[in-house]
């Protein structure tokens, strides 16, 4: 009896150091930016895909008004994690590299609101 009384107690012990431990590194995980998605978007990204997500043709930028949330999201993670995911069969290079020189500046963002701020702000 006290054998197995002693192996519930363990056991429940585990578990509730498990769960402790998974929480705090959820909390750990949860990062928080200095700017909103259109904050962001506003002071760097119009230059190049325009106030609209219309994209610039003399600057062979892509446009955003065309795609869903989801192209989007894929689209950013892309750049975000240097074509990791390759999602969208277009060439990355320049926004890689502009995209870390952003976020040394302290341009960084969430690429779920980011995706959903240009799709809900420029969708056709």
């Amino acid at each position: 009896m006290i054998k197995r009384l002693t192996t519930i107690s363990i056991a429940t012990l585990v578990a509730i150091t498990l769960t402790a431990c998974s929480g705090e590194k959820k909390q750990a995980e949860a990062k928080t930016y200095k700017m909103s998605a259109e904050e962001v978007y506003k002071a760097t990204c119009t230059k190049c895909h325009g106030p609209h997500g219309e994209g610039k043709t003399e600057k062979k930028t892509p446009r955003f008004d065309d795609k869903t949330a989801a192209e989007l999201e894929q689209d950013l993670f892309d750049i975000k994690n240097s074509g990791t995911n390759q999602s969208s069969g277009t060439q990355h290079e320049i926004m890689e590299h502009n995209m870390q020189k952003l976020v040394d500046k302290g341009y960084d963002y969430s690429i779920k609101s980011m995706a959903q701020y240009i799709y809900s702000t420029f969708k056709k």
